[in-house]
């Protein structure tokens, strides 16, 4: 899809420089490698840099840590067993966590909070769902069909709602705008999305025709805390510098 042009920021001059900096690990030790998905507006490529507002954040952190990295853009799904293999030094910012990551990655204190997820519904679709007073009721109505995007976390309370839909959820290795596609093809009825992605994908010219309704629940949970989640070769010598970065950049994370 194409890809729309990002903000520009004076933070990019710092990513580019982290992104050339082959690493200055003491000796014996191999650098730090960032993994990051294409989720703008997060994070994604922009002439062959990063770019999105986490990892902008991702930049400050690490300078401020005086941890220098090696960046690169790969799929979630890799990242997760990357993550698993524990083969090298990894972080990858964004991430949820959730009890099947803590059992083979290390965490950093949080870096961002979610807005809501909200319900994204095909046109004909929207007056049924708009009929459920609450989000359980919704996932309870067998005659409606969610999609969801297959090796991502929404949180855990929604993972598993979504995992005990009466109607199993088509579980889908696309975009957000695929999925999106799907949805306005009612190929599927509704799917949840993060607020960032949608107000995203609005700018989209190839999203605008979708005949598509947002919908919001009252009992939607509050959004997601994200991480630094790291590999186990990272030390934790340098998760605490990571963290007191964060301590020191995002204070008002530490009330969350």
């Amino acid at each position: 899809m194409p890809r729309l042009p990002p903000l520009r920021s004076p933070l990019l001059a710092l990513l580019t420089a982290l992104c050339a900096a082959s690493g200055t690990a003491q000796p014996g030790q191999p650098p730090l490698t960032i993994e990051y998905r294409d989720k703008p507006p997060y994070s994604y490529t922009e002439g062959g840099k990063p770019a999105g507002f986490l990892m902008e954040r991702t930049a400050r952190l690490l300078k401020r840590a005086g941890i220098e990295a090696h960046y690169a853009e790969v799929p979630i799904r890799r990242t997760l067993l990357n993550l698993q293999a524990n083969q090298a030094p990894l972080c990858s910012p964004g991430l949820y966590k959730i009890p099947e990551r803590e059992a083979f990655a290390r965490f950093s204190l949080p870096i961002h909070r979610d807005r809501p997820h909200v319900v994204l519904a095909n046109a004909s679709a929207a007056v049924q769902i708009r009929a459920q007073p609450k989000l359980s009721l919704l996932f309870a109505d067998s005659t409606l069909q969610p999609g969801l995007l297959d090796g991502v976390s929404y949180g855990q309370q929604l993972d598993q709602a979504l995992a005990a839909t009466a109607k199993p959820a088509i579980r889908a290795q696309l975009t957000p705008l695929q999925l999106a596609r799907m949805v306005g093809a009612r190929r599927v009825d509704y799917m949840l999305i993060d607020e960032e992605d949608l107000a995203w994908l609005r700018k989209d010219p190839d999203f605008v025709p979708l005949q598509l309704v947002r919908i919001e629940f009252a009992d939607m949970p509050r959004g997601q805390l994200r991480y630094f989640g790291c590999s186990q070769q990272v030390t934790p010598q340098t998760m605490d510098k990571l963290n007191q970065a964060i301590r020191e950049q995002l204070p008002e994370m530490q009330a969350e």
